[in-house]
């Protein structure tokens, strides 16, 4: 059940102050662009909850979670089943890719791989610290843990509207994901398994591109 008064609204705060900070970033053009359009804003966040105190002391804090088998078979299939997805939707829509190549690091020659791997691991830690974790804690201390399962997942829909898979069939698959990812959040209590899932899916994209022969 969610928390009732000053601790659960200070809670809530945070939330707010992130969607603040998060649309004001979106008026400063550098801040625009992949990664600093979550870098930003965190930054600003977490300078906040550093300064002023009710924000420190309500800051929940995140940790990695129970990796029980039943948990690692879960993240397992929602990495798999995500990576599937994305194939199969670059095959049969074949969006313009070009927008995604200009925002995707670049290195030369064959460090395309390293490339890669920290486009992986930065876009899915930043995305899982926002979605399940700022934005879940905040929205959990006013609502069900189901319905915060919900309301997240349909922001990272929506988040992903101009992400890959683009376009609103792409926001639906992304809630979709987000409903797994948020589950996985409840079931092992922390984000990191849903963090290590959203690394293969994150990489998949990423080779999606490079194998279009744009990086």
């Amino acid at each position: 059940m969610p928390e009732r008064g000053t601790v659960a609204d200070w809670k809530a705060l945070h939330g707010f102050l992130f969607f603040a900070l998060l649309i004001a970033a979106t008026f400063v053009p550098p801040f625009r662009t992949w990664p600093l359009i979550w870098i930003a804003p965190l930054a600003g966040y977490f300078a906040l909850v550093a300064l002023v105190r009710p924000l420190r002391v309500t800051f929940s804090g995140w940790s990695f979670g129970r990796g029980s088998p039943a948990a690692l078979l879960a993240a397992i299939g929602i990495a798999v089943l995500s990576s599937a997805t994305l194939l199969l939707f670059q095959r049969w829509s074949r969006p313009d890719l070009h927008a995604y190549a200009a925002a995707l690091p670049k290195l030369p020659g064959n460090q395309i791989i390293i490339a890669g791997i920290v486009f992986a691991i930065l876009n899915a830690v930043l995305e899982e610290l926002i979605f399940r974790g700022i934005l879940f804690t905040a929205i959990e201390s006013q609502v069900s843990t189901p319905m915060t399962v919900i309301i997240t997942a349909a922001l990272f829909g929506y988040g992903h509207m101009h992400g890959y898979p683009p376009g609103p069939l792409g926001a639906v698959l992304a809630g979709i994901y987000g409903l797994m990812l948020g589950w996985l959040r409840v079931f092992t209590g922390g984000l990191g398994l849903p963090v290590l899932a959203h690394v293969v899916a994150d990489a998949t994209i990423f080779l999606i591109v490079a194998r279009a022969g744009l990086l």
